[in-house]
């Protein structure tokens, strides 16, 4: 009867929530960010699961894993897909190295801090510490596009090279998050801590690729008839999830084998653009009803929780600023960027959530704590980004009020 009652709330919510938007413009910026986040749905989540209501129990969740593990594909595909060759070579080359630097010095910085902290506490086992500081340093790399999004839709900028470059990084980073979250699966075993040999890492590798390139060879070879719109559709959601449900069964991550198909299809389907549009609109309501699942799994519980959540905000925050200070000084650009820009790049979740709500699947003894710190600094980071996102732009123009300085307020 839980299960009914589960689906019948969260087919309902996903159904107005994917119609309707709930932000207002009397909101200030950090709210109407959370509610572009979706964080609301993890927050609906959180009522109906163990810590509130109990609709969502741990039987019920795991009811809903088979739906988790098609969204997760999902998410990979519509990730990928995005990823054409040809269009990539047309960005400039220094962004890319800008993100890559900035990824790689989030991911040590917030690796470290927290790999110390659980040490500290003795807390968990040496490889557990491990395999928990890995995850938030992943996590840790990915940027929403909320905060971003909403300064735009509220604010024109003069100068729109550096807006530029943070959506530019916005959208990359979480390739980075993917590429080493595939690194850390293939050298780990789905339940444990322990750490593969080389041998099982290409043997995981070669079982991800197969997982991904054998649906995206199917959808291409039955595409080569000819569809019509609605079969075209059909095709691809039965791919999708014959992709998710052949990674499971392998151990494997949907996730990632789904952004290797993605990114297949990408660059040898002639309907890419077809593809591309029917997963974004199919992304909202499947985005929310993972979020809900989400968050009916979240432990308000955690005596770790408040230092733990502390240590990953200071340590991110300071990867990002650090990281994209390194990566900026590292190319001469014909715009001036400030040094601090990593400030304007702390919004959190998007790809985030997805790597968590995988880790989730994989290592359910582990992921509470991950989910935990994730979830409270994603709206810590929520209600802040926007203003410091304003605040590297001395010259904006409010779309309503007119020219605005740099220490204006912005409502």
């Amino acid at each position: 009867m839980k299960f009914l009652i589960a689906i019948i709330i969260i087919a309902g919510t996903a159904l107005i929530g994917s119609r309707i938007t709930f932000i207002r413009t009397q909101l200030g910026l950090g709210v109407k960010s959370i509610f572009i986040t979706g964080i609301e749905y993890i927050m609906l989540g959180l009522l109906l699961g163990g810590s509130g209501l109990n609709i969502l129990d741990v039987d019920t969740i795991r009811k809903f894993q088979p739906f988790l593990i098609f969204g997760l594909a999902w998410v990979g595909y519509l990730y990928g897909i995005q990823f054409e060759i040809k269009l990539v070579r047309t960005l400039p080359e220094k962004y890319f190295s800008i993100t890559a630097i900035q990824a790689i010095i989030t991911f040590i910085i917030v690796s470290v801090s927290m790999f110390v902290f659980f040490h500290l506490i003795s807390l968990f086992p040496l490889e557990k510490a491990i395999v928990l500081s890995i995850i938030l340093g992943i996590a840790a790399l990915s940027t929403a596009q909320s905060a971003l999004a909403i300064t735009n839709r509220n604010f024109k900028f003069r100068d729109q090279r550096l807006f530029d470059l943070l959506r530019y990084i916005a959208s990359v980073d979480g390739l980075f998050s993917m590429m080493f979250f595939s690194i850390f699966l293939a050298f780990s075993n789905p339940g444990t801590a322990a750490i593969s040999s080389i041998l099982s890492a290409l043997k995981w590798s070669g079982l991800t690729a197969f997982a991904a390139l054998v649906p995206a060879l199917i959808f291409l070879l039955m595409n080569k008839s000819g569809y019509k719109h609605g079969d075209f559709h059909l095709l691809l959601t039965g791919i999708i999830a014959f992709t998710g449900g052949m990674s499971w069964q392998l151990g494997l991550s949907p996730l990632i084998s789904g952004l290797l198909a993605g990114i297949f299809i990408a660059n040898t389907c002639k309907f890419r653009i077809r593809a591309l549009n029917f997963l974004s609109d199919g992304e909202k309501p499947i985005y929310i009803i993972m979020l809900i699942i989400l968050g009916a799994g979240w432990n308000l519980g955690l005596k770790i929780s408040i230092p733990a959540v502390l240590i990953f905000i200071v340590f991110r925050t300071a990867g990002k600023v650090v990281g994209n200070f390194a990566g900026v000084k590292s190319f001469r650009s014909a715009f001036p960027i400030p040094p601090g820009v990593g400030f304007s790049l702390l919004s959190e979740g998007g790809i985030s959530f997805g790597i968590i709500i995988n880790f989730k699947i994989l290592y359910p003894e582990l992921s509470s704590h991950i989910i935990h710190i994730i979830l409270i600094s994603a709206v810590f980071f929520e209600l802040i980004s926007p203003r410091l996102i304003l605040s590297f732009f001395q010259e904006r123009v409010d779309q309503k009020s007119g020219p605005l300085s740099g220490g204006k307020d912005e409502k």
